[in-house]
């Protein structure tokens, strides 16, 4: 990827972006609108209006990040610089708290943490939350949940608007107080293992704001994907920001259960300094149409923060849908396509995604034993802008693009009770409507047996239905 990518002509709606000089903006775009592009732009012409400036640009996830550094090193190596989240708050913790090594836990660690506080509570109450080992994965998400808005007290936990949260779980005033108290154990179980994590990194830095040195800060901020950052990060990236602050984001590509209101995050986003994208400048007609016939089943559509896509007048191949009877079958009938697809243009980009890393593991062996060359797209892995077969996931595959894109394993998975729970099935629509809008000029979608009831709600007028 060069700086000749993001250099195009941009349209009146990015170049508005791009010369705004307010101190706070807030950019709503629909997949594949160029937020990142914009960003990039405007990093651009601040460097050189200012070539001592320093900018911090954020992005969601690491491979994401990879892309920006690339395009940051021709821009201004000196001026603009990279990160995830994480990546830069791991170094600015080391350096408020002195610490050679940050001790971070673990999915194991988390889960054990939890099963002792759960433990500790039940000696003395018979609480559903400590009593049936369903809601442990509901009280995991609310541990995170209430760090993330930077709950400091039962007070504040039991006045907290649970909007954004989700309804699988109806939480009263009495389940609070247990909650809190599990929450309470957790943490003290936690400290006593020396150990921290990755949710307490902002809250940490904000408790000791004033101790966050130059090195850390910059003139301008810039965040990528704004819509999954939790409260407390934006908090903080805003705290950090010396001058100026602008976040890209799209609620219509939600993927976590954080919740939050700009105002809760102390940016001011009326008036002119919030920007609207409705075109996609990635995919076709048909893959929008597509998408969006999707997310028309999403409760997103209603929130005033979504935007309505325009559908582009750029127009290619009609999505297609296969229907096999085997796994099996399914594999083999996606080799056919990738051995098709890169016979006839072995410079283009085939991007084949699944939900879970096990689906995708096992199609890197389908392809190994074909000779078909492929690489993981996976945190600091593989490399998502050359030519080739590029395997990842639908979070992973966030914010990047291919030319053509198959999604495989789309099963319904009855064995998931949590389907049922419309606020999971949410999440799964965006992961679903954020994959499809990673093509750029051809789709497929592929499952066996029984189809995943999302592909059902999808309007069978914008796809074709294929039989093997």
């Amino acid at each position: 990827m060069t700086l000749a990518a993001i250099e195009h002509s941009l349209t009146d709606k990015q170049k508005e972006v791009v010369n705004y000089d307010g101190d706070e903006l807030l950019i709503k775009g629909i997949a594949g609108s160029g937020k990142t592009t914009v960003l990039l732009n405007k990093a651009k012409k601040m460097i050189k209006k200012d070539s001592s400036i320093r900018i911090g640009l954020f992005t969601y996830n690491k491979t994401l990040s990879q892309y920006a550094k690339i395009i940051a090193e021709q821009i201004g190596p000196r001026n603009l610089f990279v990160y995830t989240f994480h990546g830069w708050a791991a170094g600015a913790l080391r350096d408020v708290t002195k610490k050679r090594k940050l001790f971070v836990t673990n999915t194991k660690d988390q889960k054990d943490f939890l099963k002792n506080a759960v433990e500790i509570v039940r000696q003395d109450s018979t609480h559903r939350f400590v009593t049936e080992e369903k809601f442990r994965e509901f009280l995991a998400e609310e541990i995170s949940w209430v760090k993330g808005k930077g709950i400091k007290n039962l007070t504040e936990y039991q006045d907290v608007s649970r909007t954004g949260r989700g309804s699988s779980v109806r939480v009263t005033k009495p389940d609070r107080k247990i909650m809190y108290r599990i929450f309470e154990e957790y943490e003290r179980v936690k400290r006593n293992s020396g150990k921290i994590d990755y949710d307490d990194f902002a809250l940490t830095l904000l408790e000791n704001k004033e101790k966050i040195r130059d090195d850390y800060k910059f003139d301008q901020v810039m965040i990528d994907e704004g819509q999954d950052l939790q409260q407390v990060q934006l908090m903080l990236l805003r705290f950090i920001a010396k001058k100026g602050f602008a976040v890209a984001a799209d609620k219509g590509q939600k993927i976590y259960k954080t919740s939050f209101t700009w105002k809760e995050i102390g940016i001011n986003i009326l008036g002119g300094r919030t920007k609207i994208l409705q075109n996609s400048f990635r995919s076709t007609k048909q893959i929008i149409q597509m998408a969006y016939s999707l997310q028309l089943n999403d409760s997103i559509i209603k929130d005033e923060e979504y935007v309505m896509p325009i559908l582009p007048e750029y127009t290619g191949p009609v999505p297609d849908v296969y229907q096999c009877s085997t796994r099996e079958k399914q594999d083999t009938a996606i080799v056919s396509t990738i051995k098709m697809l890169l016979q006839k243009n072995p410079d283009k980009t085939i991007g084949v995604l699944s939900r879970e890393w096990k689906s995708v593991n096992r199609f890197y062996y389908a392809l190994q034993a074909e000779s078909i060359p492929h690489e993981y797209i996976k945190k600091d892995q593989g490399n998502a802008h050359t030519a080739g077969v590029k395997l990842t996931t639908f979070h992973s595959a966030k914010g990047l693009e291919f030319d053509y894109v198959i999604i495989l394993d789309l099963v319904d998975d009855t064995g998931d009770q949590e389907l049922q729970d419309e606020e999971y099935k949410e999440i799964e629509r965006r992961l679903l409507y954020v994959s499809i809008t990673r093509a750029k000029t051809y789709l497929q979608l592929y499952y066996y047996n029984q189809p995943s009831s999302l592909l059902k709600e999808i309007d069978s007028q914008f796809y074709n239905k294929n039989v093997m």
